[in-house]
């Protein structure tokens, strides 16, 4: 996309005040769990740069072996622009401020609809693996658990859209 159709773009959301009201609130931050696929941590990075995230945290093994390549690739000039790093999970709640509430957005007994929850301003984003979701290890830090309710015969949401769905929620609740 070159910077003209992204001006462009801007312009055309320009009435919307999105600058000001990030000026107003906190930035959420995502954290993905165990993510399979290089694509899906790119488009991961290119949400992140769609919503201003503060940061990405991607938990993973440390011998997993990522294909920054395709990565980069996906994630477009988001890659640049955004802040992301890769952490054991040990690390994980030495990367999160105190005053941010983990939000995961998993299918679980616990979890509450997208539709009736009301997003703190300070969110961190919990998303997790493709194929198993979010592990229980991980889960049990979340303050929140949310699902989006899915009328269709496929109950289930590919990992990113699924994120675009919550953080695109939470800007609206921010925006009223």
């Amino acid at each position: 996309m070159s910077t003209s159709a992204i001006n462009s773009s801007f312009d055309k959301f320009n009435h919307l005040k999105l600058a000001e009201i990030y000026q107003k609130i906190s930035r959420p931050i995502i954290i993905t769990d165990h993510l399979r696929t290089p694509e899906n941590m790119g488009s991961v990075l290119r949400l992140a740069g769609n919503i201003g995230a503060k940061k990405t945290i991607f938990i993973s093994d440390t011998a997993q072996q990522f294909r920054l390549r395709r990565i980069k690739k996906t994630a477009s000039t988001a890659n640049e622009n955004t802040k992301w790093e890769i952490l054991d999970e040990d690390q994980l709640s030495t990367f999160i401020p105190a005053d941010y509430q983990i939000i995961a957005i998993e299918t679980s007994e616990k979890a509450e609809s997208i539709f009736e929850f009301k997003f703190p301003e300070k969110t961190a984003f919990l998303v997790g693996n493709e194929r198993y979701g979010i592990r229980p290890e991980i889960l049990t830090q979340a303050d929140h658990v949310v699902y989006i309710p899915v009328p269709g015969a496929v109950s289930s949401l590919n990992v990113t859209h699924a994120l675009s769905v919550a953080l695109f929620e939470w800007l609206r609740q921010q925006h009223k």
